[in-house]
């Protein structure tokens, strides 16, 4: 076996056992995902972001699957910007979003932390109002 040969099979060894690496971390994200679905205060969505990069660099096939399975497919059409996001979604949103805020500051504010982290919290919510306003409204926007 010559060298040149050698470092091909190193390399392909490296890769496979990048994948299957990045394979592992994804089951294990989907798997916190599952168990913070049911588990209060433990984050659900992080870990299924997570756990689609991971399958996306390994197996896209487990990213599709994961996206196409029976609890996420309703909502695949925002994700690939088939589906326009209808106004009472965004409404919703949005109000869910604030009253999250509310109590996040609300509960920074009780524990004397710093007025800057309330401040930032108010910040990211503004920046995620814009956001969520301006997502996906007409039709006419998809096709550019």
């Amino acid at each position: 076996m010559n060298s040149k040969t050698k470092a091909n099979a190193t390399e392909d060894w490296i890769i496979s056992l990048r994948r299957y690496s990045y394979m592992a971390g994804g089951i294990l994200c989907v798997v916190l995902a599952a168990i913070g679905a049911v588990v209060p205060g433990m984050p659900t969505v992080i870990f299924l972001l997570a756990a689609s990069f991971l399958f996306t660099r390994s197996f896209p096939q487990l990213e599709q699957r994961l996206i196409r399975n029976r609890f996420f497919a309703p909502f695949h059409g925002y994700l690939d910007g088939t589906v326009v996001m209808p106004l009472r979604v965004r409404i919703v949103s949005i109000i869910g979003m604030w009253a999250s805020i509310t109590l996040s500051v609300l509960a920074q504010r009780w524990n004397d932390q710093p007025t800057w982290i309330a401040w930032t919290i108010i910040a990211a919510g503004f920046v995620g109002t814009v956001f969520i306003w301006r997502f996906r409204r007409t039709i006419k926007q998809l096709k550019h």
